[in-house]
């Protein structure tokens, strides 16, 4: 079960004490997460240049991260808080749907990779009108995908007896789109080079740089994430084993962190490789630092706001009428 760990076997271990600091630093990344998400997903939906796929792919990518973060604060708080009956894990429903909910989530992660890169394959070979039209269905179709394959896996997860081919298989989807990004990265080389014998349009010579560029960027997060996606994976596959509950509850907690992590690094590498990303966090930058100046007031608090030459002549011959009077 995802976010559990055993409290009575911690106190038994004398790891109890550790493992409550723990959870509690826990509880301060996933509101960390919290703001920074909201911050990246307040970027998405404002930023420019960026293909209403791609737009609508990080917005439930984000979007659903906010809901798991949401759920998932409310396990900790259970745990340190023993409102939980650790002879029956399953025994707080509240608890229990955190546990769902987080899982779903966390499947729904696995695919944003292959999502992004599916996006930018049909970018790739449909090159000729892929940047003129939203091509939108595109995008809600492998959003539905995503949110199938996450609820399907999600729900089954927690009763299943192993959770081994859910990990594998999301290892294997993961490994496949690196593999389709390489290929999508390799044709869009291919077109850069007939840039000077074929005559593409500006659209697709714009689609082209934008393709290679997404997928050098995506080979950036796999490298960034690649550890704690390593992390992970393992967690979850060592609570299909027999080991002493001492060891998964470390691995509890190492899943747990190797997450808040991994939701902190990717908007970043994101933000680091993405032109539009990186213009609307300067103007919502400049527009918070940017001091404030009130119109100007003379010694009597009136306001000497500057007018245009025109009008400033035509002031100052006024005032001069009335002092010939």
């Amino acid at each position: 079960m995802m976010g559990y760990v055993n409290r009575t076997q911690a106190i038994s271990d004398g790891s109890w004490d550790t493992l409550r600091l723990l959870l509690y630093f826990e509880i301060v990344l996933i509101l960390l997460n919290v703001v920074t998400i909201c911050f990246w997903f307040s970027v998405i939906l404002t930023a420019r240049n960026m293909h209403p796929n791609v737009r609508l792919i990080n917005s439930f990518y984000y979007g659903q991260y906010l809901i798991q973060l949401s759920f998932w604060v409310i396990q900790p708080i259970f745990i340190i808080s023993e409102a939980l009956n650790d002879s029956n894990k399953f025994s707080n429903e509240l608890f229990t749907l955190c546990s769902y909910v987080r899982i779903i989530g966390i499947y729904y992660a696995f695919c944003a990779l292959p999502a992004l890169v599916i996006e930018r394959s049909f970018a790739t070979f449909l090159l000729e009108d892929y940047e003129k039209k939203s091509n939108l269905s595109i995008g809600c179709f492998t959003v539905i995908i995503q949110l199938l394959t996450a609820g399907t896996v999600g729900y089954h997860f927690n009763r299943a007896k192993s959770t081994v081919e859910h990990t594998v298989a999301a290892i294997i989807a993961n490994f496949l789109a690196v593999c389709l990004n390489k290929i999508n990265e390799r044709v869009n080389y291919k077109y850069y080079y007939e840039l000077d014998r074929v005559s593409y349009s500006l659209s697709e010579r714009f689609q082209i740089t934008e393709n290679i560029k997404a997928a050098k960027m995506f080979e950036k997060i796999v490298l960034s994430i690649g550890f704690f996606n390593i992390i992970v994976n393992t967690c979850l596959i060592i609570d299909n084993y027999e080991i002493p509950l001492f060891y998964k509850n470390i691995a509890s907690i190492a899943c747990d962190y190797s997450i808040l992590t991994y939701g902190l690094i990717v908007p970043v590498v994101y933000y680091n490789n993405t032109d539009s990303w990186k213009k609307r966090v300067g103007v919502m930058m400049r527009g918070c630092f940017k001091p404030k100046v009130g119109p100007l007031k003379d010694t009597f608090g009136h306001d000497m706001t500057s007018h245009g030459a025109r009008e400033e002549t035509t002031k100052y011959f006024e005032m001069l009428k009335k002092q010939w009077k």
